[in-house]
């Protein structure tokens, strides 16, 4: 699959800030900051002079100018995940359907975006490697949880999960959750962030030419799962989860690695 040195760089950074940032800021400064509105406004602030920064660094043969104006609308098109999630609680609210794919939205405007800045990186590097080690990360997380939630996510599991600005701990209260999201909430993230570890493995090992030591990552990820594999359900998402996620690391390998 032939992508440009340049749309990877691009789609690296596109990516890699609208979800390695939003994931860093609502774990630390976003639960210091009260105010939602405020929070969300100064989170697509820092968002806006990181991406305008790296890029201005990175590229050599575009005005800086031209990048600001290229930031903003990467900045515009992830701000739409407030009108996407209007939409759909009201959607939900008149026909009692949660068009939950919505949210595929958001990240395909980055992709078609990004597809379409075509500037000269100022280093010389294959930046395949870099743009699977980003996409694979945080919004690969993404897609495997909607996925897992089908399109009737559980509104407990979705405040604890995605710790967005306008969830709120009175918001939870009236909709009736227990609050102990906190620890729910931790034990997400490792998860997540064992799914992440997972698909770095095998995009590593696919790159280093070791396709044959990918049955050791999932046997040892079973190995420490085994305990509750005795429960029916957990084993069946346990299991959905993880083959999807194999399969996404392994798609993603071969297609941008050239089956290296």
């Amino acid at each position: 699959m032939e992508i440009s040195q340049s749309c990877l760089l691009t789609l690296t950074l596109a990516l890699g800030y609208e979800y390695g940032l939003k994931q860093w800021w609502w774990g630390s400064i976003g639960v210091i900051i009260t105010k939602p509105a405020y929070n969300y406004v100064l989170y697509r602030l820092v968002h806006l002079i990181l991406l305008s920064v790296s890029g201005i660094v990175l590229f050599i043969d575009i005005r800086p100018v031209d990048w600001l104006i290229i930031s903003i609308c990467f900045v515009i098109l992830g701000s739409l995940e407030l009108v996407e999630r209007l939409i759909s609680l009201k959607v939900q609210k008149v026909t009692g359907f949660s068009f939950y794919q919505l949210k595929y939205l958001v990240p395909l405007a980055l992709v078609l975006f990004g597809r379409l800045v075509d500037h000269s990186p100022r280093f010389d590097l294959d930046y395949r490697l870099v743009f699977l080690l980003v996409c694979l990360a945080h919004p690969a997380n993404y897609f495997i949880r909607w996925t897992l939630n089908k399109d009737k996510p559980d509104r407990k599991n979705q405040i604890a999960d995605d710790k967005l600005p306008y969830a709120s701990e009175a918001a939870a209260t009236s909709i009736g959750a227990p609050w102990d999201l906190e620890f729910i909430d931790q034990r997400a993230k490792v998860g997540r962030r064992i799914g992440t570890l997972e698909r770095w493995l095998i995009v590593l090992l696919i790159a280093s030419k070791n396709v044959s030591s990918l049955g050791l990552v999932i046997t040892a990820k079973s190995i420490v799962r085994y305990p509750q594999l005795s429960d029916k359900e957990f084993a069946e998402y346990y299991l959905f989860g993880t083959l999807l996620s194999v399969v996404l690391a392994l798609a993603s390998g071969f297609l941008i690695l050239g089956g290296c």
